[in-house]
This record gives C-alpha cells, structure tokens and sequence, in this order.
C-alpha cells in the first residue's frame, strides 16, 4: 500500500469524484496535506478513520485487521465466539487464548483491539487479567468486554469497574456479540453513536 493516497486514488477506491474528494479535504472532514506543488495527499490511517466514523465500508486496498482477543478457557466457546465474529468480517483478526497468564503476553505484544474476556479461568481470573489490563497506559485503546455465564447484577457492576466496556452474558448470541465489538471498534476509532 501506498504511504499516501491522491484524490485520483480515493476517489477511484470510493467510486466517487475527485472533486468530492477534495470538498472533503477543504471542509475538514478528511485529514490531508499539500505536498509543495499544491497536491493533496491523505494518509491510508486516515482515509481509515474517516470512512469509520462515517460507517462507509472500507476497501480491501485501505483495511486494516481489526485484532481482536478470545480469553477462554472452554475450546468450544472459543470457537463458537470466533465463529460468529469471521463469518461477519473477513477483515477480523482473531486469536483465542484460553487462560489469563497467556493472553496478557499476547495482548502487551499484539495489542488488540478488542479482547473478550471470560471471568473464570485456569490460573489468572479475568477480573485480574483487566486490572492488568486497565493498570498499564499502553494499553488505554484496548476495549474489553467481559463474555460469561456469572453475571448479575453485582458482578456486572464489579467487571465495568474494573474497566469493562460491556459486559455479555452466556450464551451470547451472535448479534449481540457482533453488535459489542462494532461498538467497541467504533468507539477505538472515535465514532459517536
């Protein structure tokens, strides 16, 4: 992919004209700059933002894998999880991890996204696995969602605590998980609903 983009080049990704492009540039809407010629030049990161936050789908040549977390100790949770999040977008990158230890390796070297997250697990619950989480800077933009069969109304105020975005209840359909990640993701990117 390109460094930078012309508005040729969006405007052909888009399907629109390139004077639309540019009205975008000049009202604000499109973070670009101007080589010295005079050129507009938008970053692939930005085009990225702005047709997020405007829910336009974004094209292949511009995507990026929107990393997301499975912590889960059942294999088949796990799967069913990913299951109904791939088959909705190819563009999800996916990995499931199935204790809490483990998954914290992965989420200081991978930094998701999203991480779902399970309360009871072998070693680390998940309630400490989101403290950790929630007690390291760098990981600020990670959404979380807690994803269990243990919740009511006192440990759903416990989990959002901790710093939970959401909290899903087993069994979660897949909706209403596709739905919490969307959010989530939209939320990442700076969309207000």
């Amino acid at each position: 992919m390109a460094r930078f983009l012309t508005t040729h080049q969006i405007a052909g990704l888009l399907g629109v004209s390139e004077r639309t492009v540019a009205n975008w540039i000049d009202r604000g809407h499109l973070d670009a700059f101007r080589t010295p010629g005079g050129h507009r030049r938008v970053s692939p990161g930005g085009l990225r933002e702005f047709l997020y936050k405007r829910n336009i789908p974004v094209p292949e040549e511009v995507s990026e894998d929107m990393r997301i977390l499975i912590v889960e100790d059942d294999p088949l949770v796990a799967q069913t999880l990913r299951g109904y999040l791939i088959g909705d977008n190819p563009n999800y990158d996916v990995t499931a991890i199935q204790d809490g230890v483990s998954a914290l390796i992965h989420i200081g070297n991978q930094k998701p996204h999203v991480v779902l997250l399970d309360i009871l697990m072998p070693g680390m619950d998940g309630l400490e696995v989101c403290r950790k989480i929630r007690a390291n800077k760098d990981l600020d933009a990670v959404h979380v969602i807690f994803v269990t069969g243990y919740a009511d109304l006192d440990s759903e105020t416990i989990m959002r605590d901790t710093g939970a975005a959401e909290v899903l209840r087993k069994p979660v359909k897949g909706v209403d998980l596709r739905d919490a990640v969307a959010r989530a993701l939209a939320e990442r990117f700076g969309v207000r609903g």
